[in-house]
């Protein structure tokens, strides 16, 4: 089975993911606009990798917010804007430990 990547942010995000062959790209604006596709994506069982924008994951509804940070698949990651890494992220590797079980960068 395979799994599509979605990417959810602003529109230079989503620019820069087409340019890299993400076809699944949508535009939205932070808030109830981003909630709502975002919950759309974690409903789809064929998306794997949903990338948002981390600085929307921050103005979230905590129900949503907790679903995220609880679920293993779909795996959200957050990749930082223009601006930069935000506080509180975690990173690639807990990601994958997540949605894996284990950590894949210990030997």
């Amino acid at each position: 089975m395979s799994e599509k990547i979605a990417v959810v942010g602003d529109s230079a995000m989503a620019t820069g993911f087409k340019l890299a062959g993400i076809s699944n790209v949508f535009v939205v604006a932070r808030g109830q606009e981003f909630e709502r596709k975002l919950e759309e994506l974690m409903n789809n069982d064929s998306y794997g990798i949903i990338i948002v924008n981390e600085l929307y994951l921050g103005g979230i509804d905590w129900k949503l917010k907790k679903r995220v940070d609880t679920v293993s698949h779909p795996v959200v990651i957050p990749v930082a804007d223009i601006s930069g890494k935000t506080e509180g992220a975690e990173d690639m590797n807990a990601l994958i430990k997540k949605a894996l079980g284990f950590d894949v960068s210990k030997k």
